[in-house]
């Protein structure tokens, strides 16, 4: 229970600052391009750890097509889409999108493995969406087609169910007892040497951005946000499973909240305070789901 803790307070840690930190990579270089150098970047990192470490990378081809499948899902189009998506959303809407993820694994959980959900993680999962429903109540009532607000939702919400689809093809490679780190590392790989090839093919310019910001939000995103983050994650649904390890992405926003708190003077007000008391509740019933 314990280690189990660690890994969701561990994924929060690693996760929630990139909504904020990801703003520093989004300007002269495009986005799509900060997502192949992110996650070709953690690749690397990870790719020494393992070797330092003399990890297993002695996968069957089947292994390697779904680790190719996940990197494909999780480290390439997930990210392109939710990167597409913040041109059009404040953060307000993004994380709403994200938070679906919960309802999304449950979905294909029964799906694909025929899993039925606790009624505690169910429960848990209902109080903490209602919870950013308050917290971004405006965002929700200023909603305009003609801001192309709705595009924006739809792409956000399609990033978030191919995040799910890449949660249950991590869980299929747990299942095949594949080390984490050394999936990790490929996965990433494959993801970001897929989205290469699309940029190459459509001609997107390979430039960089030579200030601190950048550099520093490029290397925090690879090795805290992706790195340890996913490494944090997919260790802590393979314990606990992807409905109850999604509800990462209930509290995160929250914790966000605090982090543009702080650096963007954002201004608690009562729905933030009566909202952030839902996902906590939530977060209650959710834990208690898993023990």
């Amino acid at each position: 229970m314990n280690n189990i803790i660690f890994l969701f307070i561990a994924t929060l840690i690693c996760w929630s600052p990139t909504w904020y930190i990801i703003k520093f990579q989004l300007g002269v270089v495009d986005p799509l391009v900060s997502v192949f150098y992110r996650f070709f970047l953690a690749s690397i990192l990870l790719f020494l750890f393992c070797f330092w470490k003399k990890l297993n990378f002695n996968f069957s081809l089947k292994n390697h097509v779904y680790i190719c499948l996940l990197g494909i899902t999780l480290f390439n189009i997930n990210y392109v889409l939710f990167y597409i998506s913040t041109l059009y959303l404040i953060s307000g809407f993004v994380c709403l999108c994200f938070s679906s993820l919960l309802i999304m694994n449950i979905f294909n959980n029964f799906i694909f493995f025929k899993e039925r959900p606790k009624l505690l993680t169910i429960s848990g999962g209902l109080f903490g969406l209602m919870g950013l429903v308050i917290i971004f109540n405006k965002e929700i009532l200023s909603f305009d087609y003609k801001t192309g607000t709705s595009f924006g939702i739809l792409v956000g919400l399609i990033a978030t169910y191919v995040a799910s689809l890449g949660n249950i093809i991590s869980i299929k490679n747990s299942k095949d007892k594949l080390n984490i780190i050394s999936v990790n590392a490929l996965a990433m790989f494959y993801g970001s040497v897929s989205l290469l090839i699309y940029l190459v093919f459509l001609d997107y310019e390979f430039n960089f951005e030579m200030t601190q910001e950048y550099i520093s939000s490029l290397l925090y995103l690879a090795f805290f946000g992706s790195v340890l983050g996913f490494s944090f994650y997919l260790t802590l649904i393979k314990h606990i499973g992807a409905n109850n390890g999604s509800y990462v992405s209930i509290v995160m926003p929250l914790l966000a909240l605090v982090i543009s708190t702080y650096f963007e003077n954002l201004d608690w007000s009562f729905s933030l305070a009566f909202g952030g008391l839902l996902i906590i509740i939530g977060n209650i019933f959710i834990i208690k789901s898993s023990s």
